[in-house]
């Protein structure tokens, strides 16, 4: 088996795992999640488009123009580390997981498992994705994508807390003793 098709299958195998989901057949399907009246929903949409475009870009370029040897273990190790984090992240968010800004009507303030440490840990999780994903197949210039994706992860951050702050008294609390999305950082 070539290098090329080696690290291809273990991307693939990385995306699987990230965008495969299992439920058992007596769980319900959860109820989709509608936007709040103002919802600035354009933000949610550009910070699913650059992720999206990252993870497609990354075989394209290594298609088109091959990859470069170095770094693919490193990218591996990040995005292996942020599909475990984001696996771990929605699952303790459970019930309370949504892809909007707003939370769920009813959902409660999650701060157990890495809420504990991290307010965003599942934003912290696909960075680590979107930075190692293209490193994995030696992809160069998808990574201005990637850096563009993370710049919107942190101004959404900004834009969820605010929502945050308003449907839960003890968020200000809570988010003065953990740190927003980089441990020990910020």
């Amino acid at each position: 088996m070539s290098g090329a098709v080696l690290w291809g299958t273990l991307y693939a195998a990385l995306l699987g795992v990230l965008f495969v989901r299992v439920r058992t057949a007596d769980a319900p399907p959860p109820e989709p999640a509608l936007p709040a009246p103002g919802e600035p929903i354009w933000l949610v949409h550009v910070h699913h488009a650059l992720v999206y475009a990252v993870l497609a870009g990354a075989p394209l370029e290594a298609g088109l123009v091959g990859g470069h040897a170095a770094a693919r273990s490193a990218g591996a190790a990040l995005c292996a580390l942020g599909v475990a984090g984001y696996r771990l992240a929605g699952r303790t968010l459970g019930g309370a997981l949504s892809p909007l800004i707003e939370p769920r009507p009813g959902a409660p303030l999650v701060t157990r498992g890495p809420y504990r440490w991290l307010r965003h840990p599942m934003y912290l999780a696909q960075a680590l994705i979107v930075l190692g994903a293209p490193l994995v197949l030696g992809c160069r210039w998808v990574l201005g994508l990637a850096v563009a994706a993370v710049a919107v992860l942190v101004a959404r951050t900004l834009v969820e807390e605010t929502a945050l702050a308003r449907r839960f008294p003890e968020y200000r609390r809570y988010a003065a003793g953990t740190k927003r999305l980089f441990p020990f950082v910020y």
